[in-house]
């Protein structure tokens, strides 16, 4: 099985998180609107609170999952054909 999919997200994941710690992002529009973990978080605490290194890791590791739930798809409809 390829994992195009799981590195090609990983590596957007990435540049989001780049993009944000080089304060390209001062608003942090891009951070919480791309990254999957930072919608879910405001629901038990603070966003302020949360670290910010953790942050990054939460949205690399939910991209590069939702990059390997689309590979699996594709092999799965490859195999069925």
């Amino acid at each position: 099985m390829r994992k195009t999919a799981t590195i090609i997200f990983t590596v957007i994941a990435i540049a989001i998180c780049f993009i944000h710690y080089l304060g390209y992002d001062p608003k942090n529009m891009i951070l919480i609107s791309l990254s999957i973990p930072l919608w879910i978080i405001p629901f038990f605490t603070d966003i302020a609170h949360v670290n910010l290194f953790f942050a990054y890791a939460l949205t690399i590791a939910s991209w590069a999952l939702l990059g390997y739930i689309v590979d699996r798809y594709v092999f799965r409809a490859r195999a069925r054909d």
